[in-house]
């Protein structure tokens, strides 16, 4: 008879301890449901729960074993893991309010996630763990989760950091972003507008054409003093297209692309907000319909 005790801190009816027994009958389900025969018990000791797992020598050993480890591996990601992201921003980059805290675990989830999807061959972090906490009880017969997490999983606890450290620089650029979005909003809000309709051809991956009202092109201007205080050199195509619009503060924006997922529509769209209407295939979407004359002076 081969026998595991996994212990887990809390009483019985604490939230790990539950996390932690239903992520083991899941795994037993599968194990009973693959004709492995094992057992389950569970007991209170002080402020710790116990679970032991005994099954035949031999017979079903190792299915026990990695069964365990994924159970194991699932309550560490769905209780040890946000407890740790949480702590990290707090005492490492000491973010207190907690719309910072939620926005920065929020970026963590996305770049956990995206790691996950690369990993090669299908190695998660779910199944490094799992694979780690099998080849432990290949040796040991008693695992305490909480220490095994703390001590025995130094490389994902540091990886985790760097990835909170990321998580960090990409919400001070989205807050950085933000502010600017809030910057051109106003710049556009005050300018007098010079036109009533700008139609923005978005004419391939990076490149737009500005047109009137008419269907006649606008010539895109250097940028001005007050728009290059704006956007920060090198200037792009983009930016160029961008100050244009701010230039001319046209009363309505009608803007034909069939990709809304590019930065610069993105942009736009938030810039100009209800100045601006999106087009994915309207007939004066066709170049061809539009004049190619010298643009008309601007109103007033």
């Amino acid at each position: 008879m081969a026998s595991y005790l996994i212990s887990v801190p809390g009483t019985e009816c604490s939230q790990g301890a539950d996390r932690m027994r239903q992520c083991l009958r899941d795994q037993f389900q599968r194990l009973t449901q693959s004709s492995v025969r094992c057992w389950m018990r569970e007991k209170g000791c002080g402020n710790r729960t116990m679970f032991q797992f005994d099954t035949e020598a031999n017979i079903g050993n190792k299915a026990l074993r990695n069964a365990l480890g994924t159970a194991v591996a699932e309550y560490y990601i769905s209780i040890c893991e946000p407890d740790l992201i949480r702590q990290i921003i707090r005492r490492q980059f000491q973010y207190q309010h907690p719309d910072d805290r939620r926005r920065i675990e929020q970026y963590t989830y996305e770049l956990l996630m995206d790691s996950d999807d690369d990993a090669p061959s299908g190695q998660t972090r779910k199944v490094r763990m799992a694979q780690h906490v099998a080849q432990y009880l290949a040796q040991h017969q008693v695992l305490a989760a909480d220490g095994f997490f703390h001590f025995r999983l130094k490389r994902y606890r540091n990886g985790l950091i760097h990835l909170v450290e990321h998580a960090v620089d990409e919400y001070l650029l989205d807050q950085e972003y933000r502010e600017f979005i809030d910057l051109l909003r106003y710049f556009v809000s005050v300018q007098p507008p010079k036109y009533s309709l700008v139609h923005v051809l978005h004419t391939d991956e990076r490149r737009f054409q500005l047109l009137d009202g008419e269907g006649r092109p606008l010539r895109m201007k250097e940028l001005d003093g007050a728009v290059k205080e704006l956007v920060e050199p090198p200037f792009s195509h983009e930016d160029l297209i961008v100050s244009t619009l701010l230039t001319v503060a046209p009363e309505q924006v009608v803007l034909h692309t069939r990709n809304r997922e590019e930065n610069v529509v993105q942009t736009l769209e938030q810039v100009f907000e209800t100045r601006i209407s999106l087009c994915d295939g309207c007939p004066e979407c066709q170049p061809h319909r539009f004049h190619r004359e010298e643009r008309i002076p601007p109103k007033g």
